[in-house]
């Protein structure tokens, strides 16, 4: 059995030192990462904010596109009003 003198500890507490000092490190790691995720959550709110704008202004170009079409189609599609008259002679109509 080994007997130490009464001032001597028999346990070193070095590590208790730097425990303070790691423990901030790891707590601001976390608030590093929370802020970035914070940061990256935003953007990608705003990107998907923006796809909708995008996809209501894509529908309502569509529907504009759809009835300047079908108004176009109508117009050339439907004979004219009054009947127009040709170079060509008609005939008489004879009753036999």
């Amino acid at each position: 059995m080994t007997l130490y003198p009464l001032h001597v500890s028999r346990v070193t507490h070095h590590s208790s030192r730097s425990t303070p000092r790691r423990r901030r490190e790891g707590g601001s790691a976390v608030i590093v990462v929370i802020a970035l995720l914070a940061i990256i959550l935003a953007y990608v709110a705003g990107n998907l904010r923006t796809l909708n704008s995008l996809d209501r202004e894509l529908k309502l170009l569509e529907r504009q596109q759809i009835r300047r079409l079908q108004i176009a189609s109508q117009m050339t599609n439907t004979p004219p009003a009054t009947v127009i008259g040709t170079n060509s002679v008609s005939k008489p109509i004879t009753d036999h």
